[in-house]
């Protein structure tokens, strides 16, 4: 990387404390703050607090930044930042693909270890398995095999209980994660429990498993740590042990332990575990002593380990103690014989058992959860569903309700049937159920953000979807379940969050979601009357006209009916009418509109609902509509979330302001941009901040207090990044809205300057087009007069422009990429565009000048094209003509640098061409006003 003294600092608007060059020179002169109007909604935005060149610590004390050097905005290496940043983007992702369900409820019969009362938990999956379900009869199935033009294929238990127990569970773990694949064992024997789980691992090879486990139909876990299935008569309790089964499932693996004792099973995988770590070091020792090459394969490894079932060490001990003696028997050789030697000794050695040498470490990192501690029951009370556990891990908002219905009787007239009724899903934000499943969310992220170290928050809720949903679940299981008397545990162990403050605020907001419930449930009740009522008055007016008309008539007109696609009367139901067709009705009464609407085959003209539309890419359903339309009135907890974000922001400017007083300017840059001030804590709302990033209602003021919050330092920027903020600004590139594309692409310099890393997640989903497009669609913006839209603009292009230097740096694919892309035409079609005047058009220059030297170094291409551009546009326009004249132009199509005999014969003077090559530029650019676009000319013309 080349340092350039005697320059002044680049742009005050991309990460400049990070920037690519080494300024000593102070600013003399400050800008003062600014107030512009977004050029999409017309609303205003402070710019010293955006985007301006004065930081907040200027906000706070203008007069002290004046009088020593600007430690925020002062240029330093980008080696100072990644000594402060975590490589977030260097761990392992894993992934959980598939999941097997087990269930051994043997219903209607109890296990031996268990006396049930009287009055004790029923529900399983939210199904009562004592309420009899009406089974087809062999006759009713036989007859709708008929309809079907089908045979008889329906089994007759498909209805039971138990089944429905299974679908309802497959269904709750999909919301979890619906792109991996469940399978369900419902009353399962050994040997189909074990085939599935070989079956399992064989699909996921080196990605994660989920192994579930109910077993409140069977006895309760052994001291030894085994679990109980059935024989495949249906006769006997079977063991399966903790070793067989760590065997079938393999690693990485997910399980969850719902049943009494569960901690037991967890104790015994952890020992099971030890003693192969201890097995193994043997097995590792002995193949070093016999010159044995282990093989790396981990799919091998949870294959040998699934055959296996005698001493491994025994066996593998004595083959290396053979092949040792036999390799002591010859004499030193060649290299080659050596080899051979050292071959022959292992080939009495069985790769299958040496693989096991690769499984202890990665079993240690197995995720448990289970239900009780190891000398612990169940909760049997009959408010709460038997599988309470699973039900807070799988409905967390469904559990979460009825534990506050049964905490709070008398201070609500809701009752657990209501509870079930609650409108909405957890797809539809705007609905009462999907809100407070986003608030869950947030509260619960927020929990884990205040208690785990970073490592382990970003290990444990933002590598796997599925993970991060258990362990998020799992706290409020362990909330709900320890007001029982029950201590559920989880490996990697948590710390004791059930009396965190901020369940407080959960509870807060689903009081006030269910006083709104019976509410909505009247209005819901009432709109359903209406429908009905329209209903039969349509009906019954069709039956009034058809009964005037005389038997001929009759016939005529259901003929005429039919035709217009109104179907014959059937008086045991309301009759199917396409009022689109129906040419009697020209205009349809308000009677018929407002049964049309409640049919449901035909929106209403009034109906709103399609310009109503979710910004996550998921529509609002008719639900959500009504539910507006009752007057459901939404929750403010996370415009709180952002007040109470922006009202740190100001004690962090305050705190960093202390901090510049007490302490001498040499010290300032390096502390600040390797930690914190002592005296300020990480702010608590980032999770939440980043969950309103799904929010188009929030999403431009979350941005901005972002950005602010990641100008306080590159520690603030790790903050960020190890909170989880890359995957929601990732996805917000591919977003169209205007409104946000200025703070975005600033948001985005930022974390580029900090984390490198974050260059090639950024080309993998063609960020780089993003910043591409902006600068493109504002180079008509350069000749615009002097106003705040102008510096705005200016200001974000400099920010692309800075952005695209980084990701050119020492990557030619990137360079490539850009000059298909015709970055080189945009930034010197920039560079000659007059000079307004401002710091902010310098800066653009200075990040323009960057780019083009780290975009042409090392690339021929760009450099032949950049120094005969002139001709290159000349050629490029007569080429385009000749094309056009002769009907061969397509559309789209991008001349290519002509060579020099085509240079040559276009050189022709072409008054009109507005084109100059990049040598005359820089020259130019060389000569001009600002120091820092003097330097980064001379670096251009050195790379050049």
């Amino acid at each position: 990387m080349t340092e350039v003294a005697g320059g002044e600092d680049p742009t005050s608007q991309v990460p400049d404390d990070v920037a690519l060059v080494r300024v000593d020179e102070a600013r003399s002169t400050h800008a003062q703050p600014k107030v512009i109007t977004t050029t999409a909604t017309g609303a205003t935005i402070d710019l010293s607090q955006v985007i301006g060149d004065s930081t907040l610590l200027q906000q706070v004390n203008q007069t002290l930044l004046e009088t020593r050097k600007d430690f925020h905005t002062h240029p330093r290496s980008l080696a100072l930042a990644h000594m402060q940043v975590v490589d977030w983007q260097g761990y392992t992702k894993i992934r959980t693909t598939g999941a097997l369900l087990v269930v051994c409820l043997n219903l209607g019969i109890d296990p031996p270890d268990l006396v049930r009362p009287k009055d004790c938990a029923k529900l399983e999956a939210w199904v009562d398995p004592t309420v009899s379900v009406q089974v087809p009869t062999p006759e009713e199935l036989a007859l709708q095999a008929a309809k079907s033009g089908g045979t008889q294929h329906q089994n007759t238990n498909e209805r039971t209980p138990l089944s429905m127990i299974g679908e309802n569970l497959h269904r709750q773990f999909e919301v979890i994660n619906r792109h991996a694949s469940y399978r369900t064992l419902l009353d399962c024997a050994m040997e189909s429990m074990r085939k599935a789980c070989v079956l399992l691992r064989r699909k996921a090879k080196d990605e994660r498993v989920m192994f579930y486990y109910n077993g409140h139909g069977v006895p309760r876990p052994t001291a030894s740590g085994d679990i109980w299935v059935f024989n495949k008569q249906f006769t006997q309790y079977i063991p399966v042990s903790a070793m067989d089964l760590m065997s079938w499932v393999g690693t990485p693996g997910v399980y969850v332990w719902d049943c009494s004792h569960a901690m037991n099973v967890v104790q015994a995988f952890e020992k099971t575990a030890k003693a192969r770590d201890m097995e193994i070091a043997r097995i590792k020792h002995a193949a070093e002593a016999a010159g044995t090459r282990l093989p790396l394969s981990r799919a091998a490894a949870s294959e040998s380990l699934s055959s296996t079932s005698t001493n491994i060490a025994a066996m593998l001990a004595a083959q290396m103690s053979s092949g040792a003696a036999q390799n002591q028997q010859h004499q030193p050789q060649s290299q080659q014989q050596q080899q051979q030697q050292s071959s022959h000794g292992s080939a009495g050695i069985n790769p299958a058992l040496i693989n096991l040498a690769l499984l202890p470490s990665i079993h240690h990192k197995d995720i448990h959860f289970a239900a009780t501690q190891a000398d612990e029951l169940l909760p049997t009370n009959p408010e709460l569903p038997a599988d309470l556990f699973t039900s807070c891990l799988t409905t967390p908002i469904k559990a979460a309700l009825r534990f506050w219905v049964i905490r709070n009787p008398r201070t609500s007239k809701v009752t657990l049937d209501m509870c079930e009724k609650l409108p909405g899903s957890v797809q539809e934000r705007r609905t009462p159920f999907g809100e407070l499943n986003w608030i869950f969310t947030a509260i619960t992220d927020t929990i884990a953000w205040s208690t785990l170290s970073r490592e382990q928050f970003y290990t444990l809720f933002r590598l796997d979807v599925t993970v991060a949903s258990l362990f998020r679940n799992f706290m409020l299981a362990d909330r709900i379940m320890r007001f029982y008397g029950v201590h559920p545990q989880s490996r990697p162990a948590l710390p004791p969050t059930h009396k965190h403050p901020l369940w407080d605020s959960l509870d807060l907001e689903i009081d006030m979601c269910l006083q709104q419930l019976p509410r909505l449930l009247a209005e819901e009740e009432r709109r359903k009357q209406r429908e009905d009522r329209a209903r039969r008055s349509e009906h019954e007016r069709i039956a009034r006209v058809n009964a005037r008309r005389g038997n001929s008539q009759q016939k005529q007109s259901k003929q005429q009916l039919e035709l217009q696609g109104i179907s014959p009367i059937d008086f045991e139901g309301p009759p199917r009418i396409n009022l689109e067709i129906a040419g009697s009705f020209k205009r349809p009464s308000r009677r018929i509109r407002s049964a049309r609407a409640g049919l449901g085959g035909i929106e209403s003209d009034d109906d709103e609902s399609s310009n109503d539309s979710d910004d996550a890419g998921v529509g609002i359903s008719a639900m959500t509509t009504e539910t507006n339309e009752m007057g459901y009135i939404s929750s403010t907890y996370f415009s709180n979330q952002l007040y109470a974000f922006e009202v740190w922001l100001q004690h962090a400017a305050t705190v960093v302001s202390q901090f510049v007083s007490d302490h001498g300017p040499d010290q300032i840059p390096r502390s600040l941009s390797t930690e914190p001030p002592p005296d300020l804590e990480a702010p608590n709302e980032l999770p939440a901040v980043l969950q309103v990033l799904l929010s188009q209602q929030y999403r431009l003021r979350a941005l901005i207090l972002l950005y602010r919050f990641m100008n306080l330092g590159p520690w603030a920027v790790n903050l960020a990044l190890g909170v989880g903020i890359f995957p929601y600004v990732s996805k917000l590139l591919a977003s169209t809205t205007a409104e946000i594309r200025e703070i975005l692409i600033l948001v985005w310099a930022r974390l580029i300057a900090v984390d490198l890393s974050l260059r090639n997640e950024l080309l993998k989903n063609n960020g780089m087009a993003y910043f591409v497009a902006y600068l493109a669609n504002n180079i008509q913006m350069q000749h615009e007069p002097v106003s705040e839209k102008v510096r705005l603009c200016d200001t974000v292009s400099a920010a692309s422009a800075f952005t695209l230097a980084l990701l050119c740096t020492d990557a030619p694919a990137v360079q490539q990429a850009c000059f298909n892309e015709r970055v080189l035409d945009y930034f010197l079609v920039y560079l000659q565009r007059p000079d307004n005047g401002t710091d902010e058009r310098g800066y653009l220059r200075t990040w323009i000048l960057m780019c083009l030297a780290e975009l042409w170094r090392g690339f021929p291409n760009a450099k032949w094209m950049a120094m005969t551009y002139r001709l290159c546009v000349i050629a490029s326009n007569k080429q385009q003509q000749q094309q056009q004249s002769d009907g061969m132009h397509e559309e789209g199509e991008q001349a290519s640098a002509p060579s020099f005999e085509e240079l040559l014969a276009s050189s022709a003077d072409d008054a009109n061409v507005d084109a100059r090559d990049a040598q005359d530029l820089l020259i130019q650019m060389a000569f001009h006003r600002m120091p820092s676009v003097r330097t980064a000319a001379i670096y251009a013309m050195g790379t050049l």
